[in-house]
């Protein structure tokens, strides 16, 4: 009996495990768009970096019961799982889990499964007259076991049996978002997207209209069809005469779908890169789905492409809308910009159109990206009959959006710039000619490299360690495996290892940093990998 005893209060401590466990799981479900081949991707790559060693204690329990010691099996196995469950301790999040209903929904169907689970314990004792014999003992360790090493697959149950329900929310949800849309003959909707630059485009473009026009806008990242159809239900009216969407993509289909819940009238793309690539697989892929959003603008559509980038620029010509292009470098584009420069109060540029109308600029924002980024704000806006000197307006007042190349001066007076949002290459060499551009100091880089970049991951983050090298004065990496390419890249052009620290996480970066830096100095912080990339 009193094996029993240490055996059922053992499953209470494991059940309570098991149950912690999966807030981090439904996390990484929920980052992943509550998707099971998404999660199931990321899991792989999880397990691989980091599986979790501590889990194989309970494999101590399995092993005395099978040498036929019951007893001090079920008492480590207490032990054991008292230890798990009271100090285990999630790691500090970025990106906060939202506990929506949908999150409550699917956690409370993976609690359900793992109670189940664990009743099984429960069911094979009872087979036993007396006492569970050494072999169903050590079953029932191996099955525990299995249970917290495995707990994703009760989550990737759960959210597979509450698919039917979902997707009968969903389409409620995106029924009513169609109708409000339907609703409103005279709303004009502007689509964005672009391997990067669209959320910090949407942003600019909607302070520029918002100089002349009502406007609503998708909020902070919402790039999805459940983001974009809680913007409608709950945000936008009958007053607002432009809503302009960020529409986010990680495989063909993605953009398309967005579309038809949102009907756009204007579509701009920002860049095509090599963002993604992971989910992707090509580089075809990519561009066949951003132009998803050209297919779908009607033929007195409205098309705003960014001719710099040469697979946009190939790609428009199969476009039936109207093509409006933009640029900083193609002579040939409707608007470009001259006489770009910048310093710590931020950048000055001009404006000029094709008919040779042209504005001068000012704005807090930082790199030649962001003039992009404005530029298409600017083609837009003008094309929806804003004067040069209206959309000037609206560009002087656009703030910077949050960790995208905004530069912060501490009480110690070290200049920081903070571009920790998901980098890509191109961003990455923006934000390096950017801190090549500050005079005076030293010029410090903290840095996990890039991720989500397939097959090419580790030859452009070398890439980028040899740019950086030829720029910073020192570089802080951050983490021992996921920088491995970077290391590799600094070593081949003889980087000093005296001025590379290799920090075990972003806390330890930052407090290098702050034993390192002097007032005058510049501080880079270039990229944040996400929850889910997390060593």
């Amino acid at each position: 009996m009193n094996n029993l005893i240490y055996l059922y209060i053992a499953c209470l401590f494991w059940l309570v495990y098991v149950a912690r466990k999966q807030v981090y799981n439904l996390h990484m479900m929920q980052q992943n768009s509550y998707r099971n081949d998404r999660f199931s991707a990321w899991l792989q790559g999880k397990l691989t970096r980091d599986f979790p060693k501590r889990d194989l204690l309970l494999l101590i329990a399995a092993a005395f019961c099978l040498l036929g010691k019951i007893k001090l099996g079920f008492i480590l196995l207490l032990v054991i799982c008292a230890i798990l469950c009271l100090f285990y301790r999630r790691q500090k999040e970025k990106k906060k889990l939202v506990f929506t209903p949908r999150a409550k929904r699917l956690y409370a169907t993976t609690l359900a499964i793992t109670v189940i689970y664990g009743l099984f314990v429960i069911l094979a004792i009872n087979l036993v007259p007396y006492r569970p014999a050494n072999v169903l003992g050590t079953v029932i360790c191996l099955w525990l076991f299995l249970g917290v090493v495995a707990s994703w697959a009760l989550l990737l149950l759960a959210n597979f049996l509450l698919a039917p329900l979902e997707k009968s929310i969903n389409s409620r949800y995106l029924n009513d978002a169609k109708r409000i849309i339907g609703e409103m003959p005279r709303l004009q909707t502007i689509g964005i997207t672009g391997s990067f630059g669209k959320t910090s485009t949407k942003f600019i473009l909607s302070r520029v209209l918002a100089e002349k026009y009502r406007v609503l806008v998708t909020p902070e990242s919402y790039n999805t069809p459940m983001g974009i159809t809680k913007t409608i239900r709950t945000m936008l009216k009958p007053t607002h005469q432009f809503f302009v969407t960020e529409m986010g993509a990680k495989q063909k289909g993605d953009i398309a779908e967005l579309c038809e819940l949102v009907q756009p009238k204007i579509g701009i793309i920002t860049a095509i890169g090599e963002q993604h690539l992971e989910s992707f697989g090509s580089l075809e892929n990519i561009v066949k789905t951003k132009f998803e959003l050209m297919e779908k603008l009607p033929p007195e559509g409205l098309a705003v492409l960014n001719f710099d980038n040469e697979y946009i620029r190939e790609a428009a010509k199969s476009v039936k809308a109207r093509v409006v292009s933009y640029g900083l470098n193609f002579a040939a584009a409707d608007y470009k910009a001259e006489n770009i420069a910048f310093g710590p109060s931020g950048m000055t540029f001009d404006i000029v159109a094709q008919n040779g109308s042209k504005a001068s600029c000012r704005s807090r924002l930082l790199g030649k990206h962001n003039v992009s980024n404005m530029l298409a704000a600017a083609a837009c806006g003008a094309e929806l009959g804003m004067s040069l000197a209206e959309i000037a307006n609206g560009l002087a007042a656009v703030e910077p959006v949050p960790h995208r190349l905004v530069l912060q001066r501490t009480a110690q007076n070290v200049n920081i710039i903070d571009d920790a949002f998901n980098s890509n290459p191109v961003g990455a060499q923006v934000a390096l000619e950017v801190l090549a551009g500050f005079a005076g100091g030293k010029k410090i880089l903290i840095t996990p490299g890039m991720v989500e970049l397939g097959p090419k991951q580790y030859e452009l983050n070398k890439a980028f360690a040899v740019s950086a090298a030829a720029v910073c004065d020192y570089i802080i990496l951050v983490g021992k495996k996921n920088t491995l390419p970077l290391q590799d890249g600094l070593a081949q052009v003889n980087f000093s290892p005296d001025k590379l620290y290799v920090a075990g996480n972003l806390a330890d970066a930052i407090s290098h940093m702050q034993h390192l830096v002097q007032p005058g100095d510049y501080v880079l912080l270039e990229n944040d990998l996400p929850d889910t990339y997390n060593e």
